[in-house]
This record gives C-alpha cells, sequence and structure tokens, in this order.
C-alpha cells in the first residue's frame, strides 16, 4: 500500500511540472564577456604558433594541411575577464524569470574543461544559475548541441539565441528551419559599434 501510495504521489508531481516551451541559448565571449583568450594556428609537425584567430576569423578558416587549431588557451577564465553588461543584464534577467516554463542554456566554443570555471565566473557576479546548463563545444559547430537540446524537449515553441558568431547563427537558423519550422526562432548578434554594444537582430 505504500509503494502504491508513493507511486501515485510521484506521479502528481511529475504532472504538475510546467513543461519547458521556452529556451534560451546565450555564447560566452564576445556575448556575454569580452574575450581574453586566443585561438592559436599551429604548425602539426614543430608546434610553433604561426597566428592566431579572432572569433569572425575562425568563422571564415578553412581547414589547412599542417596545420591545426589550439583552443587551450579557453580552459580557463582569467580573472582580468570583463563582463558585457547589456548582455549579462538579459541573461540575470532570463535566468531569475518566476516562469518556470524556460531553459536557459550556455553553448560556448570553449573547452568542456572550461564549463565549471564559466559556472564560478557568473555565480562571483552574484547571479543565481540553478538550473542553467553549461556545454562547451571545443570549438565544433554549436547547432548539433541545440538540436539535440530540442528532441529533448519537444514542447518548445519559442527560441531564443545570443551569439556573436555568424556562423554559429547562421549553422543554426538553418538547422532550425529543417527540423523545427514550427518553434518561433530570434537570433540576436551582440556587436560593439563606437563602443556602444548593439544587440542586432542577426540577418545573413
Amino acid at each position: 500500500m505504500k509503494l502504491i501510495l508513493e507511486s501515485w504521489r510521484r506521479y502528481l508531481t511529475e504532472e504538475q511540472e510546467t513543461p519547458i516551451t521556452k529556451l534560451r541559448v546565450f555564447d560566452f565571449d564576445d556575448t556575454l564577456t569580452h574575450a581574453t583568450a586566443r585561438i592559436v594556428v599551429r604548425d602539426t609537425e614543430t608546434g610553433e604558433e604561426i597566428r592566431t584567430l579572432n572569433q569572425g576569423e575562425l568563422d571564415t578558416y578553412e581547414e589547412t594541411e599542417g596545420e591545426e587549431l589550439d583552443f587551450s588557451e579557453f580552459k580557463e577564465v582569467p580573472e582580468e575577464t570583463k563582463p558585457i553588461e547589456e548582455i549579462i543584464k538579459i541573461f540575470r534577467n532570463m535566468v531569475e524569470h518566476p516562469d518556470k516554463d524556460r531553459k536557459v542554456m550556455i553553448i560556448t566554443a570553449r573547452m568542456t574543461a572550461a564549463e565549471s570555471e564559466i559556472e564560478d565566473y557568473l555565480k562571483n557576479l552574484d547571479i543565481d544559475i540553478g538550473d542553467v546548463e553549461i556545454v562547451g563545444t571545443e570549438g565544433k559547430s554549436k547547432a548539433p548541441y541545440v538540436q539535440r537540446e530540442l528532441e529533448g524537449l519537444p514542447n518548445v515553441n519559442n527560441f531564443i539565441m545570443f551569439d556573436d558568431s555568424e556562423k554559429n547563427l547562421t549553422d543554426v537558423r538553418e538547422m532550425m528551419e529543417e527540423n523545427f519550422p514550427n518553434i518561433k526562432v530570434k537570433l540576436r548578434q551582440p556587436k560593439i559599434e563606437d563602443g556602444e554594444v548593439q544587440v542586432s537582430i542577426f540577418r545573413d
């Protein structure tokens, strides 16, 4: 009898949980914070540094024989990392929103080893990140990660992504159009223009 009551109580609790209908995804470097880490292009034979890339250059980088990308600087979040206050405010409002029908994520090109560092950094900004999930793609496209998340959240009908990378936003838009045409999508590309942060609607 006790097992029956416990099963019934668990059933009622699950039935009362608010389904997730909104997914919010943020980038970290040059979206939530000013990036200080560098992507280093190295000689595959000697390991010597050839040059460094910023996000825009990474977006257009084509794999070249004799070269490899080194993301090792993205394992840590240095103390001098500065928040981009305008985007942090948006992030905070979404994370602390009282409605339980949304999930907030950070999907970053950083190494997976940096996930705990990002969590600590945001906690130091007095942001209660609660159930925020942080995922490091190690430089890979973010579209498959968003797709996988949405496949596990069948009730989502509204999606917003903040990312400074044109390639990431283009990849995600194409994936959404192909796989989730009924979900309302808003893509935002933060940029700094004349010292001011602009949260532009992404149009490629």
